[in-house]
């Protein structure tokens, strides 16, 4: 495959693996900030991110090839490392996959209901969706990337068309620059976890590295590329939809803010503040894409990995592959079954783990790394590396803080 085409697949899998829940999360959380705070908090978040992958590919190029973090883990520090890594990017593909698949099931549920067609228990359509996330994942990797980047093109021209008409029903005079509570400590630990986590791609690293045929040069560009487009995609969308519904319904603004909204009901209230038939088509649309990409990019990521486990035991690749693709939803499934309104709970603990699989863990591998050269020199920087860790600490204490708060 041509460069320039490995190039543009990796970008669109990481852009499409991390926009996602951050669509309908993002402005359900960020209605507690108010506009100038939520785009400074987005901005950090996304540079940590974007340097912590940096470090994340180190890892991988030094070992030759494209390894999950529980490989990594044992190549550079021994068992306990592996034990923690394996876990924890099991625990958070889990984690993801039940926020995908609840999020996606409450929208469709939501749109049936409001087109008077059909009436579909929650449960059937989550039954559905898991099952369609199921077929997707036994398709050839080359497939999968193909349909990923129909869908994510198909999302990024949705979202245009839609800001766009949702920027004209903005009054210029009346956004909400500030929120009342922007300056409350509980404000921003409650919030911080959910931000982090809409960033968050790394479960495809391995994936990544090894399509990128770990060339060095191109995973940069790739990742750079493929954080920054969902970074500048939360921004504007946040912000327009914050501004909308903060001038056309402000009730609904008072009960997002005080964390009262559930997923549905939020791109409920956008496709009736969206007075033209065709705008209310795209706020569906592009609620269900957002969601379907990252499910396909979480998916393969933690696909892959239970292929490779089950390699030994099953020798027959159809039945390892069909195995391995149901062992991958399932579990989530069961989650959000079972699990309540899991929607923003299960983000913000996801957004625990995340830290400590985007930054915990590999700056922990990285200080243990005997590199005589390194392919990023960024990584010199100690003081980002130290900021990088500092911040991961904070994710982690926030959500402790969030589920000792909510018992």
């Amino acid at each position: 495959m041509h460069a320039k085409q490995i190039k543009t697949g990796a970008v669109l899998l990481i852009a499409g693996t991390c926009i996602g829940s951050g669509m309908i999360a993002l402005p359900m959380v960020l209605a507690n900030l108010g506009l100038i705070p939520s785009i400074l908090l987005m901005l950090f978040i996304w540079f940590i991110m974007y340097y912590t992958s940096l470090i994340n590919v180190e890892l991988n190029l030094q070992a030759g090839r494209g390894l999950t973090l529980g490989s990594l883990g044992r190549l550079y520090s021994g068992k306990m490392a592996e034990l923690i890594g394996v876990g924890s990017l099991k625990l958070l593909s889990y984690s993801l996959l039940a926020v995908f698949i609840y999020g996606g099931s409450s929208v469709v549920q939501e749109l049936i209901k409001s087109n008077s067609l059909m009436e579909y228990s929650f449960n059937r359509i989550a039954t559905y969706y898991a099952l369609i996330s199921i077929g997707l994942l036994l398709l050839p990797l080359k497939a999968i990337d193909y349909i990923n980047r129909l869908l994510f093109i198909g999302l990024l021209a949705i979202i245009s068309i839609l800001v766009a008409g949702l920027v004209l029903s903005v009054d210029w005079t009346d956004m909400p620059l500030f929120a009342p509570k922007w300056r409350d400590l509980t404000s921003w630990l409650g919030l911080l976890p959910v931000v982090f986590t809409s960033f968050g791609f790394q479960v495809i690293f391995h994936t990544v590295t090894n399509y990128c045929h770990r060339d060095s040069k191109i995973l940069k560009q790739a990742f750079l590329w493929g954080s920054l487009i969902p970074a500048i995609v939360y921004i504007v969308w946040s912000c327009s939809v914050l501004s909308v519904i903060h001038h056309n319904n402000p009730a609904f603004y008072s009960q997002m803010a005080a964390g009262e909204v559930e997923v549905g009901e939020l791109i409920q209230a956008l496709s009736q503040i969206a007075e033209w038939p065709a705008v209310q088509l795209l706020v569906w649309c592009i609620s269900i894409l957002a969601v379907s990409t990252s499910v396909i990019g979480v998916g393969i990521g933690l696909c892959d990995s239970l292929k490779n486990m089950l390699a030994v035991k099953i020798p027959n690749e159809n039945a390892r592959n069909l195995l391995a693709a149901i062992l991958t939803i399932l579990p989530a499934y069961l989650v959000v079954l079972y699990v309540p309104n899991a929607f923003i709970s299960v983000l913000g603990f996801a957004g625990m783990i995340l830290a400590v699989i985007a930054i915990l863990l590999p700056v922990y591998l990285f200080q243990k790394l005997n590199a005589k050269k390194f392919h990023y020199p960024e990584l010199k920087a100690t003081w980002l590396i130290a900021l990088s860790t500092a911040v991961g600490i904070l994710v982690v204490v926030s959500e402790l803080f969030n589920i000792i708060s909510a018992h």
